[in-house]
């Protein structure tokens, strides 16, 4: 069942989910996922609400499209224990570096020591699901649909967990911003500082800088061109102090991508491929031109 989803905070929702629940009923959810079975769907200070359709059925006498009101809500940890975890958060250089990037740490529930909740739901009684169909039993097979919708949102902003459990991604992010290991982390990528990557980050993905590309692009016409870019034509390059920051904003499924693999993982090795390439050292000739 995890395998509907892509990303480790979207398997594991889907695996708290199923052990909260009866799997058979959570697994008829998968039916109600395509985008045509939700005529409404909204996330408002954590609560999921949708409207999702139903199927036309003379046996049971529906004889035209139903629309069933769908509300999901999870319990909230209280303000109090935020202000503690946040501080908490703020003063763990993976856990503010995780979170600066939009992700959520895999050892999240250690900072949530204390608050009687974890960030994904170990028990029915912290989930409150309703549905209007005739099915009282949770979950009904529109409220598994917008669980396993709910799941692939999670794979592109994992950072919905935190307001499902009543924290704005506002508050969060600057208060992670704010903190010493996140304020680092901010002026060192601004300022490109290369002892970042060494000191406080270890990148999920390869770095995609080649020694073999030594030149600088400022020739732009030569590089257009195709000429042998001269040596010593830019400033030296440095390692980036977060690999691939501006691709990793986006989080590994951003919402153009469709494919099943990483889209991370798969630009990272087409910029490989591209930094491994010797540097042309002709350019076509005018009659191949013509």
């Amino acid at each position: 069942m995890a395998a509907r989803s892509k990303t480790w905070w979207g398997k594991e929702f889907l695996r708290a989910l199923e052990e909260c629940m009866d799997p058979g009923r959570l697994s008829r959810g998968r039916s109600y996922v395509a985008p045509y079975r939700r005529k409404s769907f909204s996330i408002r200070q954590g609560k999921i609400t949708a409207t999702v359709v139903g199927n036309i059925n003379p046996y049971f006498h529906v004889y035209e499209t139903p629309y069933y009101q769908v509300e999901i809500g999870f319990q909230r940890i209280a303000i109090t224990h935020w202000n503690k975890i946040l501080k908490r958060l703020g003063s763990n250089a993976d856990w503010a570096t995780h979170l600066v990037l939009g992700e959520v740490p895999p050892s999240i529930d250690d900072a949530l020591e204390g608050a009687r909740v974890r960030m994904l739901p170990r028990s029915s009684r912290e989930i409150q699901a309703s549905c209007s169909c005739p099915d009282w039993v949770n979950p009904c097979k529109h409220i598994a649909g917008v669980y396993y919708h709910v799941a692939s949102l999670l794979d592109r902003d994992p950072l919905l967990l935190f307001e499902f459990r009543g924290l704005a991604r506002s508050k969060l992010l600057k208060a992670v911003a704010q903190s010493e290991f996140g304020a680092a982390l901010q002026s060192d990528a601004d300022a490109a500082d290369p002892d970042l990557a060494a000191s406080t980050l270890t990148p999920r993905y390869p770095s995609v800088v080649s020694e073999e590309c030594e030149a600088d692009v400022s020739d732009l016409r030569a590089f257009w061109r195709g000429r042998p870019l001269p040596q010593g034509s830019g400033p030296d390059r440095q390692v980036p102090p977060i690999s691939a920051l501006l691709l990793r904003r986006a989080g590994d499924y951003p919402e153009f991508w469709h494919r099943d693999i990483s889209f991370l993982e798969t630009m990272a090795a087409i910029y490989e491929r591209i930094a491994k390439r010797l540097p042309l050292d002709r350019r076509p000739s005018d009659e191949g031109r013509q």
